[in-house]
C-alpha cells in the first residue's frame, strides 16, 4: 500500500532531479527488515503504543532511506522525508474485537472447571458431564418443585442412585461377554454391527450425513453413540443368556405353590356395592322430596346427589365394602341398624326409609362383585413373575462376583461425590 499513487510520483525508477540514492519502495523492501513494535506513551516500544495491540513502526532506515537527524538530510532522505511525512511511517495491526462478558468473567475469575472425573469402571472413567447429562433436565425440574429435603432424597433414591447402578452393571456385563467371545463371536458381532450401521444409512436414503443429523435430532446421540449403544446392549444380552437365564428355572409346581400363597390376589374377596342416602331428620321438605323421586321410579344413584344428601353426595352416595364367607353373615357397617338392613337386600334392591340417629337413612345395594382367577388362567402371569424375580437375584449375585474381581471405584465414594455436586449444579436455591 506504501508503494500506491501517492508515493509513485515521487519516487520512481530513476526519475526526478535528484535520483541518485533513491529507490523504488516495494513488499520486498518491508520484508527485508524486521518489524518493531511502536513506541508506548513513555516512548519504549511495545502495546499501548500508538500502534495498539500488536501494531509496529518501521521508520525510513527500515525500508532503506535513512532518516537522517535535522540539519544533516541529504537529498534523497529530503525527499524519502516529504514522501512518507515528517512523522514515522507507523503500520496498525488489526484492532481487537472488543472482550465479551463471558471472557471477560473467565479473565477476572481465573480458571473455570470444564469436567471433572468421579471414579472409574474397569479402567473406564466416569465424567460429571456425561454421567448428568441424561438426568440433568429431571434434577432441575424437581428442583423447582420440592424443598431441599424433600429433593436430596428423590434425587439419590430414584434418579443418581439408579444411574450410578445401571452404569456398574453396564459396563462390568460388557466386559465380561466381551472377554468371553470368541474368534468366531467377535467376527460375528463386528459383523452384525455392520449390518447395523448400513441399515441405518440405508433407511436415510444411503446418506450418512443424513442419518447422523436425523439421530441427533431424534435421540440427541451422534452415530458412534448410536452404534457403541447397540455394541453394549448386544452384550449384555449375551451376558445375561450365557450366565444368568440358563440358571433359571421355573417348575409347575413353583407355579401352583405361588398361586395357592397368593389366594387373596387371584381369588379376592366379593365386594358389596351399596348407595346410600342420609338426610337430617329435622329437614322435613328434604326428606319429604327424597321419597317422592324414589317412589316416582328416579334411579337411586341420580337421587344420591340431591343436595339434601350427607352422604358421598359427589359420588351418588357409593360405599363399597369386601366381605369374607356368605352374604347374610357380613359386616359392612358399624352401626348394627345398618348392617341388619343391608343383610335383608339383593342387589338391586333398596330399603325404604329408617332412622339411624338423627337422620333419615336409604339403602341400596347395587351389587356384588366377585372375581375368581383359575390357575389355569393364571399360570403365564405368575411363570413371568417367578421368572424376573429369580432373574434378578441371579443377576445381583453374578454382579457381585464381579464387582468383587473387577476395578471399580468405591461406588459410596462416588454416590458421595455425584450427590454433592448435584446439589451444588441443580439443587433448589435459597
Amino acid at each position: 500500500m506504501l508503494a500506491g499513487a501517492g508515493c509513485a510520483g515521487r519516487i520512481g525508477s530513476g526519475s526526478g532531479a535528484s535520483g541518485e540514492g533513491t529507490r523504488r519502495v516495494n513488499p520486498e523492501s518491508f520484508a527485508a527488515v524486521p518489524a518493531t513494535r511502536a513506541p508506548s506513551a513513555d516512548g519504549s516500544r511495545g502495546p499501548g503504543g500508538p500502534g495498539g495491540p500488536g501494531g509496529f513502526e518501521a521508520d525510513a532506515s527500515d525500508i532503506g532511506l535513512r532518516a537522517e537527524s535535522p540539519g544533516r538530510r541529504g537529498p534523497a532522505s529530503q525527499e524519502a522525508a516529504r514522501a512518507f511525512g515528517s512523522e514515522p511511517v507507523v503500520v496498525r495491526g488489526a484492532t481487537p474485537l472488543p472482550e465479551t462478558e463471558p471472557t471477560r468473567a473467565r479473565s477476572v475469575a481465573g480458571l473455570e472447571l470444564v469436567d471433572a472425573k468421579v471414579g472409574d469402571i474397569n479402567g473406564r472413567p466416569i465424567f460429571v458431564s456425561s454421567f448428568f447429562e441424561p438426568i440433568e433436565a429431571r434434577l432441575i425440574a424437581e428442583a423447582a418443585r420440592l424443598d431441599r429435603n424433600a429433593w436430596r432424597r428423590l434425587a439419590a433414591e430414584e434418579i443418581i442412585v439408579p444411574r450410578l447402578d445401571g452404569l456398574i452393571a453396564d459396563e462390568l456385563l460388557r466386559a465380561e461377554a466381551l472377554a468371553a467371545l470368541s474368534p468366531a463371536q467377535r467376527q460375528g458381532l463386528r459383523s452384525f454391527l455392520t449390518g447395523f450401521r448400513r441399515d441405518l444409512v440405508s433407511e436415510n436414503l444411503g446418506s450418512e450425513q443424513l442419518a447422523r443429523r436425523r439421530l441427533e435430532e431424534g435421540s440427541g446421540q451422534s452415530l458412534d453413540d448410536t452404534l457403541r449403544e447397540k455394541e453394549t446392549d448386544t452384550l449384555i444380552r449375551l451376558a445375561l443368556a450365557q450366565q444368568i437365564n440358563r440358571r433359571i428355572n421355573v417348575s409347575w409346581r413353583d407355579i401352583r405353590q405361588r398361586y395357592e400363597r397368593d389366594q387373596n390376589i387371584y381369588n379376592p374377596p366379593p365386594t358389596s356395592r351399596f348407595r346410600m342416602i342420609r338426610v337430617p331428620t329435622a329437614q322435613g321438605e328434604d326428606v319429604a322430596r327424597i321419597n317422592e323421586r324414589l317412589a316416582a321410579g328416579e334411579a337411586f344413584a341420580e337421587v344420591a346427589k340431591d343436595p339434601a344428601n350427607g352422604y358421598e353426595r359427589d359420588l351418588g352416595g357409593l360405599y363399597e365394602r369386601a366381605f369374607v364367607g356368605d352374604f347374610s353373615q357380613g359386616e359392612f357397617f358399624g352401626a348394627p341398624v345398618l348392617n341388619e338392613r343391608a343383610r335383608a337386600l339383593s342387589p338391586g334392591e333398596s330399603s325404604g326409609a329408617f332412622e339411624v340417629g338423627n337422620s333419615t337413612t336409604w339403602l341400596w345395594l347395587e351389587g356384588i362383585e366377585r372375581t375368581s382367577t383359575s390357575l389355569y388362567d393364571a399360570q403365564l402371569r405368575i411363570n413371568q413373575e417367578l421368572t424376573l424375580e429369580r432373574r434378578r437375584r441371579e443377576q445381583e449375585a453374578y454382579l457381585d462376583r464381579l464387582i468383587e474381581r473387577a476395578r471399580v471405584s468405591n461406588r459410596d465414594e462416588m454416590l458421595l461425590r455425584l450427590l454433592a455436586i448435584a446439589e451444588e449444579r441443580y439443587g433448589p436455591r435459597g
